[in-house]
């Protein structure tokens, strides 16, 4: 006997579920646009997303340029947005605000296409392009509405994002870096120089500049060292440049020891040329 109230919970249950399945089965045969319109309503307010996404696909076209198109493309970008299918979402909310550009909505929309897009941007570890998306997305909004209570926030997230930037940027750095040192590294010092000016260009104040510059001293030391004789002395010059950029920059660097001893090297391979 005490089984029974269990029972009657799970059978509760089972009859909830097969009684869903139903009206949205019912729902999907009708062609009664009025009761397919309310029924995704319905979904979308009780949080059966995506079910309201079904049927709010399905109507859309027939709504189309009436009152309650709007509607319908906003509820149906946020079933997408709340079901974590935040690239369609992005495309959604997108089409909304150009769609309806004077809807008092479309600040919104607009803001939560970049912020989808935001939400769909990876660690700094992977490939960049949904973030680079974002910030495109973003600068946009804020262009379009420099006085929105989302300023801000709008702001922080481009930041946050920007530091992904330089952080996936530092990496790939140090990726080619590590290939000079193995056992084709000749193959990788010219490359990994041009990664490194790339970093200081694009990221001036990082924070990553001191150490970069210095392994750029050190790569082209070794390049130099690795030319043939009709480059070395362009290429000991150059990682002379460096050096003095580097103590010029950063006079009290941990590095200082370690450049000066490639620079004096340096010198040496050039007082040798000199002599040959």
């Amino acid at each position: 006997m005490k089984k029974a109230p269990f029972f009657f919970v799970l059978l509760a249950i089972v009859s909830l579920y097969s009684s869903c399945t139903t009206t949205l089965g019912k729902l999907e045969r009708s062609n009664d646009y009025n009761e397919l319109y309310n029924g995704a309503i319905a979904y979308y307010e009780r949080g059966k997303y995506d079910r309201a996404k079904l049927l709010f696909e399905r109507i859309y076209p027939y709504y189309r340029g009436s009152e309650q198109a709007e509607k319908i493309r906003y509820y149906w970008a946020y079933s997408e947005y709340y079901m974590g299918l935040y690239q369609l979402a992005a495309y959604q909310f997108k089409e909304f605000y150009q769609t309806f550009g004077r809807s008092p909505l479309a600040e919104e929309a607009q803001y939560m296409e970049a912020y989808s897009l935001y939400l769909d941007s990876p660690d700094a570890e992977l490939d960049q392009n949904s973030s680079e998306q974002a910030v495109i997305a973003m600068q946009n909004f804020l262009n379009r509405y420099p006085a929105s209570q989302r300023y801000q926030e709008a702001n922080r997230i481009i930041d946050e994002l920007q530091v992904r930037f330089e952080t996936k940027a530092y990496q790939t750095a140090k990726l080619y870096y590590k290939l000079t040192t193995g056992l084709s590294y000749r193959n990788y010092l010219e490359a990994a120089l041009v990664t490194f000016e790339a970093f200081k260009e694009d990221f001036p104040d990082s924070k990553y500049n001191e150490e970069l510059l210095y392994l750029s001293v050190e790569t082209s030391f070794k390049l130099a060292d690795n030319s043939i004789t009709t480059k070395r002395k362009e290429r000991f010059d150059k990682t002379i440049e460096l050096y003095r950029e580097f103590t010029e920059k950063y006079p009290e660097s941990q590095y200082t020891n370690r450049v000066k001893d490639y620079y004096e090297q340096s010198i040496k391979e050039l007082n040798k040329l000199k002599t040959d």
